[in-house]
């Protein structure tokens, strides 16, 4: 299952990787910030169940905003890496400052036709894990 897991992350980190130069410091603080932001999906089904097409956008008001310091610290990053990174993000558009504090995805960015074949990617890979799980004898069903 490890395995499975490695293949998994690195076809992702290539993947989102391939869109910030390929830089993967980059791409792990932003798939940070956009898990951060979509926490609320976990923690309501309903919502969860309301945006989760692949077209599906969650709206800003939504989601929630992560500090550059609890970012680095969920992350195990230096801040000062951290900091940087989240400035690189904002200069190429991906993320911005909603408050002091606070940092989002940006809502246009995850509608752009290369993020979507991202996203549609991702939704592929995660049907080729879960139909290896299965294979692998992995009982998702009382998960």
């Amino acid at each position: 299952m490890a395995r499975l897991g490695g293949d998994y992350t690195l076809r992702t980190m290539i993947a989102v990787a391939a869109g910030l130069d390929h830089d993967y410091a980059l791409s792990v603080v932003y798939i940070a910030i956009l898990q951060a932001n979509l926490a609320p999906l976990t923690e309501d089904p309903a919502l969860a169940a309301r945006y989760a097409g692949l077209d599906a956008v969650m709206p800003e008001d939504l989601r929630r905003p992560i500090s550059v310091h609890a970012l680095a610290g969920s992350l195990h990053m230096p801040y000062e890496t951290t900091r940087r990174c989240v400035g690189r993000l904002i200069e190429k558009g991906f993320v911005k400052r909603v408050s002091r504090s606070g940092i989002l995805t940006c809502a246009d960015k995850l509608t752009e036709p290369g993020q979507k074949r991202l996203v549609e990617q991702q939704y592929q890979d995660t049907l080729r894990l879960v139909g290896q799980l299965k294979r692998g004898g992995i009982d998702l069903e009382g998960a």
